[in-house]
């Protein structure tokens, strides 16, 4: 009867459940019940190989065909028939990664296709066929390692086998242990070179074992202790698979250890055969047997159910079933059901070869992308470097206008002194006459006694004939009796846009009142209140109350000074909230653009319709890190994100960004949620749904068509 090493099956039970729960994200040490399952290829192969009376390699690798390869193509290929049913599953690489999993070489794939394996992202259903394409290589090589390293153990000294291989498994382990302190993990997880040393250890124990036993002592071989042993160690592997996660700074020491630990289990798990089971033990053994169909179907199924929320029940479940039957398929012993099973994995498997062969090859539109992702990042980093720049001279321009407007005010008094006043009056303005030239050096004052308004427009002519008619002037007539609104009118007419200051008199209220009726339709006209500004002052007065004594002079003087820089202290002003209402519009019309890889993809053609606005691109970009800027943003916002960010991450952002203008662009079809008061939306998946061509086929990126219709829908929206 055939002989059961039991406890072999139970390592490779915990290992197998590690791996399962590993991927579901449930065990965080799982991944290092790789390392136990190399050591036991490792040292099963070579078992296996020296049991055999002559070691055929025909033998060999049609018994791989049947009872590695074969399952993995099924499983590969029926995974693509049901995917080929799903739409909304954009697997772009389905073609070249395949095509990596059935040539053994999945392992290097993914490392030049830099995929993260512990990023759990569920990229594709074959993220852990790396696992299988080192297997195989492994296999491929074997037989002329075995029978090399077998003839110098036969012939020459049986310890060469063992010093050989264990020398290499300490090398190479070494070297995945260098390798893992300089070089990107992933590198090290999925290089072959850098695991091959659980391999070699498997190996080098499976060539002592043959050549000199077990390496337990023989008195504990004979004690009930070994079994206490055995758990120990087990419980060793299990506390190893539960505390050390793959971010753990022990990563690469803990892989080296539980692989010696796997040796050692190896060790006591062979000291007892057994031809007889228990009904735990048969459990133990189905499902043990099943192992590598369990490795080959958990992922697909978890890839095929990542969004339904019993996922981790119906993976689990399912993964046993399917897994039985498969085994079933290729190794049952009723052949009638076993031929019916095989049947309907193989038809199945037929329709989804078939889809492999037609599937399109996106390698090198993707790389095409790749490259335009990265020339429109450099254009990125340039613009924002040149954006940057051109804020920094903004801001120093509008601080030197600041400046400017600044000294203009605190010179402005100086500058009404300046000005070229020109003084018409009557006896009043003429009694005042010296004053008014010490305020105002450059002025010019033509006043008479007894004059009326009349001769005004005459005046003006003769100034302007000999070039003298300065601005502002100043009027002080109508003590001796107002002039008609004709006469009132051509004055302002012959003295143009210039200010006008017309001081009213002390004795005359109906010119007054004319005056400022008069006044009503000219704005460059100003009337200065003398009357009120001199009321209860006597001292300003002669008796007449009219002619102005000298400190009448001097504050009438004052007077006309005031009104002349008030005037202009208004219109600099207005002139100042001018140049500052225009400064902020131009600043609330500054658009900033934030985005992801949708942004990065049409860069290009954005930018040139937006070529003074901000961009800040990133392929992931990290809104919380957005959020710390929320200072330095400009007033309208644009936010364009593909289908991979979060709602609830867009939502947040936008609840801090309450007094901004915000203007969203998503592929994402969640994106209509959001209905803030600031916030407007521009929908684009439902332009992908009504032209799938826009789409590129990783089901994220958008093609030519796709970002040139986004760029005129953008500009249209923002407009």
């Amino acid at each position: 009867m055939k002989k059961y090493f039991k406890d072999l099956n139970i390592i490779r039970l915990i290992a197998c459940i590690a791996v399962l729960l590993y991927h579901l994200n449930i065990l965080k040490g799982g991944y290092l019940a790789v390392c136990t399952f190399f050591v036991l290829t490792g040292y099963l192969s070579c078992i296996s190989a020296f049991r055999k009376e002559k070691f055929s390699l025909k033998e060999y690798y049609k018994n791989k065909l049947f009872k590695i390869y074969l399952p993995l193509v099924i499983v590969v290929f029926i995974s693509i028939g049901i995917i080929s049913f799903l739409p909304n599953i954009f697997w772009f690489n389905l073609k070249p990664e395949t095509t990596s999993v059935l040539l053994g070489y999945n392992n290097f794939w993914q490392l030049n296709a830099n995929l993260d394996y512990f990023a759990r992202h569920v990229d594709s259903p074959f993220m852990h066929f790396w696992y299988i394409g080192i297997l195989l290589q492994f296999d491929l090589v074997f037989p002329f390692i075995y029978l090399g390293l077998k003839e110098l153990g036969d012939h020459v000294k049986k310890y060469i086998p063992c010093l050989f291989t264990g020398f290499f498994a300490i090398v190479f382990a070494l070297y995945f242990y260098i390798s893992s302190k300089d070089t990107n993990i992933m590198v090290v997880y999925y290089n072959t070179f850098t695991r091959i040393f659980a391999i070699l250890f498997g190996l080098t124990l499976g060539f002592i074992h043959h050549y000199y036993g077990i390496l337990i002592n023989k008195k504990i071989q004979k004690m009930k202790l070994r079994k206490v042993i055995f758990y120990v160690y087990l419980l060793l592997l299990l506390l190893s698979f539960i505390l050390i996660p793959s971010t753990s700074e022990y990563f690469s020491i803990a892989m080296i250890i539980v692989s010696l630990i796997s040796m050692r289990l190896i060790d006591y798990a062979t000291l007892d055969s057994t031809n007889r089971l228990n009904p735990f033990d048969k459990v133990v053994k189905s499902l043990s047997d099943i192992s590598y169909e369990i490795y080959l179907i958990q992922y697909p199924l978890i890839f095929f159910f990542q969004n339904n929320s019993l996922k981790i029940l119906l993976v689990i479940s399912l993964t046993i079933v399917l897994a039985y039957l498969l085994h079933y398929a290729l190794n049952g012993k009723q052949k009638i059901l076993k031929y019916s099973l095989l049947v309907i994995f193989l038809s199945f498997s037929a329709f989804g070869g078939y889809q492999y062969i037609k599937a399109e090859d996106h390698t090198k539109e993707m790389k095409d992308l790749e490259n335009q992702l990265a020339a429109n990042e450099e254009l990125s980093k340039k613009n924002q470097e040149k954006y940057a720049s051109e804020i920094k001279k903004e801001e120093e321009a509008w601080a030197t206008t600041l400046a400017d407007l600044e000294t203009s005010e605190s010179k402005l008094k100086e500058m009404v002194l300046d000005l070229p006043v020109i003084g018409i009056g009557d006896s009043v303005m003429l009694g005042a006459y010296a004053n008014i030239l010490a305020m105002f050096p450059n002025s010019y004052v033509d006043a008479k006694i007894s004059r009326t308004a009349y001769e005004v427009a005459s005046i003006v002519s003769d100034l302007k004939r000999r070039n003298m008619l300065g601005n502002p002037v100043v009027i002080n007539l109508g003590a001796n009796g107002d002039c008609s609104k004709s006469c009132k009118v051509d004055i302002m007419q012959s003295l143009g846009d210039r200010e006008v200051f017309w001081l009213n008199t002390t004795n005359l209220d109906y010119v007054n009142k004319n005056l400022i009726e008069f006044a009503k339709d000219y704005s460059n006209l100003h009337i200065i209140d003398w009357k009120s500004i001199s009321r209860g002052h006597n001292e300003y007065f002669y008796a007449d109350g009219i002619h102005l004594t000298p400190s009448g002079r001097k504050v009438y003087t004052d007077t006309i000074y005031e009104a002349i820089y008030n005037v202009y202290l208004d219109k600099f002003n207005a002139k100042k909230a001018e140049i500052i209402k225009q400064h902020e519009e131009e600043q609330n019309n500054k658009i900033s653009f934030y985005g992801n890889d949708l942004l990065l993809n049409a860069f290009d053609s954005i930018h040139e319709n937006y070529i003074n606005a901000k961009f800040v691109v990133e392929k992931d970009l990290d809104l919380d890190k957005v959020l710390d800027e929320k200072d330095q943003m400009t007033h309208k916002l644009v936010f364009v994100f593909d289908k991979t960010v979060e709602i609830d991450k867009i939502k947040n952002l936008i609840s801090n960004l309450s007094d901004h203008e915000i203007y969203i662009v998503s592929t994402n079809d969640k994106i209509s949620e959001i209905s803030e008061e600031n916030v407007k939306i521009l929908d684009f998946s439902k332009e992908i749904v009504e032209n799938p061509n826009y789409l590129m086929a990783d089901g994220i990126h958008l093609t030519k068509e796709g970002n040139d219709n986004l760029n005129l829908k953008i500009k249209e929206f923002l407009n």
